[in-house]
């Protein structure tokens, strides 16, 4: 038995002998790929017979995995990378003499002692068969042994091309250890039988008229004596293994045919793990320049987007989410508050896709009349309506072929809604004084700071239209929610800051860091990046401190209990009456107080609707 590198003879005392991971087995083995009640080995009258104990992974006899299987002598049973050669005489016994006449094959019944030379070379290949890293030098070792074991002239293995189904000559060596240059004197038709009937093929004299196998080629080039054995892992073709000689003098013996047949069954399997394992690094390999080539490419695109640099979970899990949706086309709503970084999002996005050599435009909804926002994202053809003194391509047009950034998407009118889900779905637009709709190829992301399920429900948002922007959502966290990537953020910008303004600004001080850590940052990242570009540019120090940034803490008067109360009594009425858009009678629902009430409180504070006093 071998394993792992170890070697140990196991005599077959009992009836029965068990082999698994199990500690209740005989032996006991510790490949990953033995069951814990692997095989059996049990004596019959008529020898002994291997039986597969329903193992998950099969039992390999000679390279075939079997159920049950009368054991030969010099048979390899194989599970995983624990090999076992069956040998029915004891180590101290001699094999029977090369002349040994056959009883119903070439190899049945043949033994060899372990002091035999041809074994030791046996062994020395099934070792390195185990411990086969490189599959070249290895090959060249298992051609120059089996040379030596059957003293033939040449050696030959060849591997089979899954593609062209062709067999090619992968080593060639002679009996003096040298590669063999040219094999024009090779016979393929004995490989070629021996893969088609997957079956060994030994003849021990061609030369004699009792030979059935000899062909033209062999004929011709004089050859006496050849073996030549399949190489095959279960129904996969890996191969052949010859050997071949032209040496009257010399004619196998049974015992090199049966030690061949072991050679080619070991070879088989190392071959296909090697080539498993060549697979396997190869595809890892693939995998792994394809994640470096995506980070380098997102990286490259985040530095371009500073506003989204970070390392907290939230942002990770945006990333991912980016990473993942960026080379579709899918439709994306970006979800965050008021300077977040949400176009920069968009842009990275636009920037990751296969779009990204086309145009990426912004529309601010927000921002355009709403008598011109019809014509601003679909166009207007002249003299379409009052003004329209030349023909306008709408921002759909201008960003055919790449991306459509629709910001603050909840400011969008109702009527506008109807026609913006219709071009999404259909890739058509009405322009305004068209007769005819416009084809366009464009991908739409759209950001927005408000709760769009809540203006759904309000129906101040169409949820069709909802649906179809929010195929892919994205949540990006109010920079005081970003932990460390504040500071982060802050050194970063401090560094883009002396670039873009030619100041040598070192760094700040850690009590900056700890006030730039501990403030609200209601604007988010705008706020922080406007904040230390200004205190760079302002300040005279080698290092910003609190003071330089704004943010040093103040030492104000502690109001009365009473000022406090007065001071949240006021804000919280003018926060309602804005709300409610200065309606006292809905302001004062909202307040759950009475119209009377809240105009005492009105009247209280001096709380006027804006507008009302010259």
């Amino acid at each position: 038995m071998t394993e792992e590198g170890e070697q140990r003879t196991i005599p077959l005392e009992k009836p029965s002998l068990t082999v698994g991971r199990s500690r209740s087995c005989d032996v006991r083995i510790r490949t990953e790929n033995a069951s814990r009640e692997h095989f059996k080995v049990i004596k019959t009258e008529k020898g002994y017979t291997a039986v597969d104990l329903d193992s998950r992974n099969g039992t390999f006899v000679n390279g075939e995995k079997i159920g049950e299987k009368r054991l030969a002598a010099n048979d390899v049973i194989t599970v995983g990378k624990c090999r076992f050669l069956f040998t029915d005489r004891p180590p101290d016994e001699k094999a029977p003499p090369p002349d040994a006449s056959p009883s119903s094959s070439p190899t049945d019944g043949v033994t060899a002692s372990l002091n035999d030379p041809r074994v030791n070379l046996l062994l020395e290949t099934i070792i390195a068969a185990v411990k086969v890293q490189e599959l070249d030098p290895f090959l060249n070792i298992v051609v120059d042994n089996i040379i030596a074991i059957t003293k033939a002239e040449r050696g030959i293995l060849l591997l089979h091309d899954k593609g062209s189904g062709s067999l090619t000559i992968h080593v060639a060596r002679d009996n003096q250890g040298s590669a063999v240059k040219n094999v024009s004197d090779f016979s393929r038709s004995i490989p070629q039988k021996a893969i088609a009937t997957r079956k060994a093929i030994f003849q021990m004299d061609i030369g004699t008229d009792e030979s059935d196998l000899p062909t033209p080629s062999m004929k011709f080039y004089q050859l006496r004596t050849v073996m030549c054995a399949p190489l095959c892992v279960g129904e996969t073709l890996l191969g052949a293994l010859y050997v071949d000689s032209r040496a009257s003098v010399k004619e196998f013996a049974e015992t090199d045919l049966a030690i061949f047949e072991a050679v080619s069954n070991n070879i088989s399997l190392a071959i296909e793990n090697v080539r498993a394992r060549d697979e396997l690094q190869r595809r890892n390999e693939g995998i792994r320049r394809a994640l470096e080539e995506e980070n380098k490419w997102l990286r490259s695109s985040f530095a371009k987007q500073s506003q989204i640099i970070g390392e907290c979970r939230e942002m990770k899990a945006v990333y991912e989410t980016i990473r993942k949706v960026a080379t579709t086309d899918a439709t994306v709503t970006i979800f965050g508050e008021s300077g977040t970084g949400k176009e920069a999002i968009a842009h990275v996005i636009h920037d990751l896709s296969g779009r990204s050599g086309k145009p990426f435009v912004v529309v601010d909804c927000a921002s355009i009349p709403e008598n011109l926002l019809e014509s601003e994202l679909f166009g207007h053809e002249k003299g379409a309506f009052t003004g329209a003194e030349s023909q306008k391509k709408g921002k759909f047009e201008r960003a055919d072929g790449g991306t459509l950034f629709l910001d603050e998407i909840a400011e969008l009118p109702v009527g506008l809604q109807v026609k913006l889900l219709r071009a999404i779905e259909t890739g058509e637009l009405n322009v305004v004084g068209a007769e005819k709709a416009v084809r366009v190829d464009v991908r739409i992301i759209a950001a927005t700071n408000q709760n769009i399920e809540k203006l759904v429900a309000e129906s101040k948002f169409r949820h069709d239209l909802y649906h179809r922007l929010n195929v892919i959502s994205l949540n990006v966290p109010p920079l005081r929610n970003r932990g460390e990537d504040i500071v982060l953020l802050a050194r970063h910008f401090l560094h883009l800051a002396n670039t873009q303004n030619d100041r040598s600004v070192r760094g700040l001080t850690s009590e900056a860091e700890e006030s730039i850590a501990k403030h609200p940052w209601p604007g988010n990242v705008r706020e922080l990046k406007h904040k230390i570009e200004q205190a760079v540019i302002l300040s005279g120090n080698e290092y910003l401190t609190s003071e330089d940034l704004g943010l040093a803490a103040r030492k104000e008067k502690i109001a009365s209990l009473e000022e406090a109360r007065d001071e949240f009594e006021k804000q919280h009425v003018v926060n309602a009456l804005a709300q409610s858009k200065y309606n006292v009678t809905r302001a004062a629902e909202i307040l759950g107080i009475t119209r009377q009430h809240l105009q005492n409180l009105m009247k209280k504070h001096q709380i006027e609707k804006p507008g009302t006093r010259n």
